[in-house]
């Protein structure tokens, strides 16, 4: 539907079309709101793409021009200068610049009339959610996705879903494995974060400093394991096929081999057990599934969408439970 700032009776399908039109509107105020950074003295923003369910929508309004995506979010990318090569140092320094040009973007979205975009209805909450007017008359949400130079390859597949997927069911698949490795897997790559020489859980706010483990989303799954794992190893046979995802074809059973991969090969090295690793991360999947469906039920959805939502994560668990009952 269109959007959080948009009455129930101003939202409707945000089919392919709708999302080009959206984005190429969003792409048109991105290069108004740069010609006015360059007025006031500050470095121009770079647009990177859509990213989430509407970045097949190209593909989509040729092959399944009847789609419906849930949201359109868009990737673009701030400039930030680091003065530091701490992660700890760098995520102060990232935050600053984020911060600083949300501020930017609402003083430009205050200064009057932007061609196409209901800038009252914008800044009636964060200015990062633009509300952007079709050529129908019909108003469009867009979600800015804030990120940097650094994390542009990564965010644009881990903010990308399996074709045809909801988005939530691949990053409940993350949640698990970065949980059950203490890791975080994120907008910001693969984090640890350390409190007394130990990793700790994201619960934990105070007196925490960072680790980058990895930024290629390519080798993701062998980056951790040359974190996790004290001294020479020999990698899985699957962990060298699987070694991360591919960002323009994210796939849920890719993801699964790769997990596997990752847990025998930890298992080789360390002792642990793979079933029981791989057992956990399950479990941890499917109520992180049932927590989604309980959290949109709670939004008022007809009980037609709920009983969709839910033969969903009956499907996908299912194809991650075949793979991870092989080892």
């Amino acid at each position: 539907m269109g959007g959080l700032k948009l009455q129930q009776s101003d939202r409707h399908d945000l089919t392919p079309a709708i999302v080009i039109e959206a984005t190429k509107i969003y792409k048109e105020f991105l290069t108004g709101f740069n010609k006015w950074l360059e007025l006031t003295g500050n470095d121009p923003v770079t647009p990177v793409r859509p990213v989430g369910s509407s970045h097949y929508a190209e593909k989509d309004v040729a092959e399944y021009p009847e789609t419906i995506y849930g949201d359109v979010d868009y990737l673009v990318s701030i400039p930030v200068e680091y003065s530091s090569s701490d992660t700890t140092a760098r995520r102060k320094e990232e935050n600053a610049a984020s911060s600083k040009y949300t501020i930017l973007l609402k003083e430009y979205l205050e200064g009057g009339p932007i061609k196409n975009v209901d800038t009252q209805l914008t800044l009636k909450g964060s200015p990062l959610m633009i509300i952007v007017k079709l050529s129908s008359g019909k108003f469009v949400q867009v979600d800015t996705i804030m990120t940097h130079s650094s994390y542009v390859e990564w965010m644009k597949g881990r903010y990308t879903p399996e074709r045809g997927i909801k988005g939530y069911v691949v990053g409940n698949l993350y949640k698990a494995l970065g949980d059950y490795l203490i890791l975080t897997i994120g907008t910001e790559g693969v984090l640890a974060r350390i409190k007394d020489g130990q990793r700790v859980s994201s619960n934990l706010r105070t007196g925490i400093t960072y680790q980058s483990i990895s930024l290629n989303f390519n080798n993701f799954f062998k980056d951790i394991a040359d974190y996790v794992i004290i001294g020479a190893y020999e990698p899985d046979s699957l962990l060298l096929q699987h070694p991360g995802l591919d960002s323009e074809n994210v796939n849920l059973d890719d993801f699964a081999y790769g997990i596997v991969g990752l847990a025998k090969t930890i298992e080789d090295a360390d002792n642990i057990s793979a079933k029981e690793m791989l057992s956990t991360i399950y479990n941890n999947f499917v109520r992180g599934l049932d927590a989604n469906v309980n959290k949109k039920s709670k939004m008022n959805i007809t009980p037609e969408k709920e009983a969709k939502l839910l033969k969903l994560n009956i499907e996908q668990a299912k194809r991650v439970y075949s793979i991870f009952k092989k080892v």
